[in-house]
């Protein structure tokens, strides 16, 4: 017999899991990638907040300073609170893939279960087939 394996009834429902865990991991990429901009975005806000151009100058320049300086703080907070849904973000994508994984990892060891049981079920039958062929050549070649 050829190395195909046994059709099961569970071969749609790992297919249907093995999706699932996929889109999990397409999430998990996605979420990732968003927390790493929130992370590069609150580094830059941060650099830009440190920067401080009050020292010399005229009172009016100084004040203008004093407003930029302001709102570079309130970009900080603003990406600080990105940052955050983003990691809330990527720890639900991370939690929903372990979950999809573990679903479609069970869902494949029960079906390569069913396959063993399916090709020893295969196995023992040709087993039988040869050897009811084979006492039946032996009976044939015996002298009645």
């Amino acid at each position: 017999m050829g190395d195909m394996e046994p059709k099961t009834r569970l071969d749609r429902l790992v297919q249907v899991r093995e999706r699932g865990e996929d889109t999990a991991l397409e999430r998990l990429a996605r979420a990732q990638s968003s927390l790493g901009r929130a992370t590069e975005r609150l580094a830059g806000r941060r650099q830009v907040a440190q920067a401080d151009g009050r020292g010399r100058g005229t009172v009016e320049l100084w004040v203008v300073e004093e407003v930029a300086h302001v709102r570079a703080l309130q970009d900080v907070r603003s990406a600080e609170g990105e940052l955050a849904k983003a990691l809330q973000g990527e720890q639900a994508a991370r939690v929903g893939y372990t979950t999809a994984y573990r679903t479609a990892e069970a869902a494949r060891r029960i079906q390569e279960k069913k396959r063993a049981e399916a090709r020893e079920e295969r196995d023992r039958r040709e087993r039988g087939v040869l050897e009811e062929l084979a006492t039946t050549r032996f009976n044939a070649g015996r002298p009645r």
